[in-house]
């Protein structure tokens, strides 16, 4: 029952996240930076689930990402990978340390950014200032990490909540 409750929160954590990347913040930036709420949400899934669970949320989430904006794989590789790494190393973290979860949301946007530069020069057959680069992943990392803890608080609590129903029906 547990189990299928996560499940649950999790794919409901899958349509907030990408609505609300596609309807709100799509539609406004600060500092010309737009806060990615689907990194976001790969990061909440590797803080509470395995690896496996965390790549195949990842993939699809990347799929349906390059489906609706009909990129060529971009956001598929980007978030795959980004997904497998952190659910790699998902064993050697702790979920209740902050520092923790600041570190792995800056390798994710650093990962993300940078992927994301590389391509595009690819696409476009042009230089971009690495500069430009540098700028927006400081700026990606500050926005991102505020609200991967806004997130992970809401998150976290869904889950203990869920766990402590789950333990009360048993003992």
């Amino acid at each position: 029952m547990q189990r299928v409750l996560k499940v649950i929160v999790t794919i409901l954590l899958f349509i907030i996240s990408l609505s609300m990347q596609l309807f709100v913040f799509n539609n406004m930036s600060l500092f010309g930076i737009k806060p990615n709420m689907l990194l976001i949400s790969v990061i909440v899934v590797s803080l509470y689930t395995s690896i496996y669970s965390c790549t195949i949320y990842s993939f699809i989430l990347g799929f349906i990402v390059d489906l609706i904006f009909g990129s060529s794989g971009m956001f598929t590789i980007s978030y795959t990978a980004i997904g497998m790494l952190l659910g790699f190393i998902n064993e050697d973290y702790m979920k209740e340390n902050y520092l923790s979860i600041i570190i792995l949301t800056a390798l994710s946007v650093a990962l993300f950014e940078t992927i994301q530069y590389f391509q595009s020069m690819i696409i476009i057959s042009s230089y971009i200032s690495f500069f430009f680069l540098i700028k927006q992943v400081i700026l990606s990392i500050l926005l991102n990490v505020i609200l991967v803890f806004i997130i992970c608080f809401i998150f976290g609590k869904i889950i203990e909540h869920i766990e402590k129903k789950q333990n009360k029906i048993y003992w």
